[in-house]
Parts: structure tokens; C-alpha cells; sequence
């Protein structure tokens, strides 16, 4: 018991940052995953993006053991921002409203955190819950191919290698960098991971599985079109300047141009496939 106590002042503080738009249907079983924690957060914070259903009145059945911010509707991005900016601690986990947590989801995040002090992000496993086409009841299914950290640099140039529910970030690092960007209403948690590493913060990984990443129709983007416009702006602005001269010579004819167009047809053709699956 004094060893478990000795352990839990050592772990880094966490604040929890939930963003929503008219989630009713499953922000409560969300808190209480996000409370029923073995380490708990020191706050946690409901972003209300601007809901017209009774998402309000979900949050509110928590009392005092959730703060709420409620503001106009401006997206997930900006909302993530607010909670961040707000936060009490300088170690922010992120959080999707239909999301859950398995109970040592927050403490093997701040372990890992407390032995790499260098850290700017840490995130861990997943598994989709996914819902039983006769009753609608969702249930555990694939692990989530999250990369590791040595493949990280590799994989973040091909696509987002990780998501913001299995994620805790620092609160400064993030800040500096300018927060998520609103202009991606798509793909904005890539475009974050990549503009973080391109700054040079440090990744780490605690590979257990403990995030469930409910999948339904709200959770899966279904306008192509829209996805794959992000998908080439986030190539464009953090992946192609990124390729050496030399990379660019040995593929296609050597030219920008060319380079661009192979990639983002690839590139295209994955998200595609993601969506239609």
C-alpha cells in the first residue's frame, strides 16, 4: 500500500479534455470511464461545442466531478484547444466524447510519462468496439495498428499513426506549436503529429491496450471527397517538404511535380480505401 501511494505522487498530473457536439448518446458511459480511472485525472473538462441535443444535461448528471465549458459551435479543433489552453496541468489526455477507457488507461500513460521526463506525447494502444448488426450492442474487436515508436517517423509520413483517444500530450509543447489547426475538419490530429515532430518534440508508446474506439456512423468520415482534400493538404504542407533531394531524384523523373503526383495518388487511393471498407 505505501509502495502503490509512494508510486502515485511520482506520476505526472493529468487533465482530461472532452470535446462534443451532440453526443447524448454516449458521453455518460465516456465519463464514467474517464472517472472510474485507478489514477485519476485532477480534472476533467467537457468542451460543449455549441450541441443542440441534451448533451448539457449528460455532463451535468456528473456534478461537480466535471467541469463544463459550454461555447458556440466552432468545431473539434477549436474546442480541443479551449479544454488545452485551460487545463490545470501541463499533461493534457485527450479524450472523444464516444470513446472508453479501459481502468489503467491514465495510469500506464503517466507511468510511461514519468520514465521518459523528456516526453512531449505519449499514446497507447486501441481496440475497436464495434456494434453487433442484430442488437446494436457494441463489442470488442481488432487491435488498432498503432505504430510503434520506431516505425513513427516512417509511418507518420504515410498517415495518422495513432489518435487523439489514446493520447496524452504536453500542455506547453502543444501550445507553442499553435494547438490543433480548425482549418482540417479532417485529419486534423495527423496534421498535430506531424507539426510536433517536425519541431522536434518526443514520442513514446506504452503499447498496452487500453483505449476503445467506438465505431459508428458519426465515428467514420463519410465524405470522401472532403477527407481526401485534407489528406493532400497535410501531404503537401508536412510530408513532401520533408523528402530529401536525393528521394526525389530516385523516384519518377526527379521533378517536384512528379514526386507529388505519385505520392498523392497513393496516398489518395489509401484514404479511399479506409473509407469504403
Amino acid at each position: 500500500m505505501a509502495n502503490a501511494a509512494a508510486e502515485i505522487t511520482s506520476l505526472p498530473p493529468l487533465t482530461v479534455v472532452i470535446p462534443v457536439y451532440n453526443g447524448e448518446n454516449f458521453l455518460g458511459e465516456t465519463l464514467e470511464s474517464v472517472l472510474a480511472q485507478s489514477y485519476p485525472a485532477v480534472e476533467v473538462i467537457v468542451v460543449n461545442d455549441g450541441s443542440t441535443d441534451g448533451t448539457l444535461a449528460v455532463a451535468g448528471e456528473f456534478g461537480d466531478r466535471v467541469r463544463v465549458l459550454d461555447r458556440l459551435n466552432s468545431g473539434v479543433s477549436a474546442s480541443r484547444n479551449v479544454g488545452i489552453s485551460t487545463a490545470a496541468t501541463d499533461w493534457v489526455a485527450l479524450m472523444d466524447h464516444d470513446d472508453l477507457w479501459e481502468k489503467e488507461h491514465l495510469a500506464n500513460l503517466a507511468r510511461a510519462i514519468a520514465r521518459r521526463p523528456d516526453a512531449d506525447v505519449c499514446y497507447s494502444g486501441g481496440r475497436e468496439l464495434i456494434p453487433d448488426p442484430a442488437t446494436g450492442v457494441f463489442y470488442p474487436a481488432e487491435v488498432m495498428p498503432f505504430s510503434s515508436e520506431a516505425e513513427l517517423p516512417r509511418m507518420l509520413m504515410e498517415r495518422c499513426a495513432f489518435i487523439p483517444s489514446a493520447t496524452a500530450l504536453r500542455r506547453s509543447t502543444v501550445l507553442a506549436v499553435g494547438g490543433f489547426d480548425s482549418r482540417y475538419v479532417n485529419l486534423q490530429d495527423w496534421e498535430l503529429w506531424l507539426r510536433l515532430f517536425h519541431h522536434g518534440a518526443k514520442f513514446i508508446h506504452t503499447p498496452e491496450v487500453t483505449l476503445l474506439y467506438r465505431v459508428h456512423l458519426a465515428s467514420r468520415t463519410h465524405n470522401a471527397l472532403k477527407t481526401l482534400k485534407h489528406s493532400v493538404g497535410v501531404v503537401e504542407q508536412h510530408v513532401l517538404p520533408h523528402f530529401s533531394a536525393f528521394e526525389r531524384a530516385t523516384r519518377g523523373d526527379g521533378s517536384s511535380a512528379d514526386w507529388r503526383e505519385r505520392l498523392l495518388s497513393c496516398f489518395g487511393k489509401t484514404v479511399l480505401r479506409g473509407l469504403f471498407r
